[in-house]
């Protein structure tokens, strides 16, 4: 393996390997967010159990981040409802990343891409398959 081919593994590596520390990180911190809800959810159903009045919600946001990062960014990481079309805007951006990573590759100047355009592909065909998706449930929501 050449130096070329070897600083090109090493990039692709560091980027999805960044992706996937994000990824874990929001999974913990999601995991955490459950847990608390249930041990709220199971003092509430003891206390109804025995009569007792219920206790009221603490506050279930992380009072930690608010700190650190200040309200108008802890607001803006809020959890949301998804928009019923969203799999239209990430399919056509699958689409087209695919489609310009076929081109690039077909019209490099090294041989090893050109043997490679159909890698891009892959992205089309995710792309099409959110295109299929939204098509497919799209019947039981309502298009707001």
């Amino acid at each position: 393996m050449d130096n070329g081919q070897f600083y090109s593994a090493l990039g692709v590596n560091w980027v999805f390997g960044f992706i996937a520390v994000i990824l874990v990180a929001w999974h913990l911190r999601q995991k955490r967010r459950l847990e608390r809800l249930q041990i709220v959810h199971e003092e509430r159903m003891k206390a109804m159990e025995k009569g007792i009045p219920l206790p009221e919600f603490p506050d279930l946001d992380d009072n930690e981040t608010r700190r650190r990062m200040g309200e108008s960014l802890a607001a803006s990481m809020a959890p949301r409802d998804w928009h019923p079309r969203w799999p239209l805007g990430v399919g056509a951006l699958l689409i087209m990343g695919g489609l310009g990573t076929s081109v690039a590759m077909r019209l490099s100047a090294w041989d090893y891409h050109q043997e490679l355009w159909s890698f891009g592909l892959i992205g089309v065909f995710v792309g099409l398959g959110f295109f299929l998706f939204y098509g497919l449930t799209r019947g039981g929501t309502s298009d707001a």
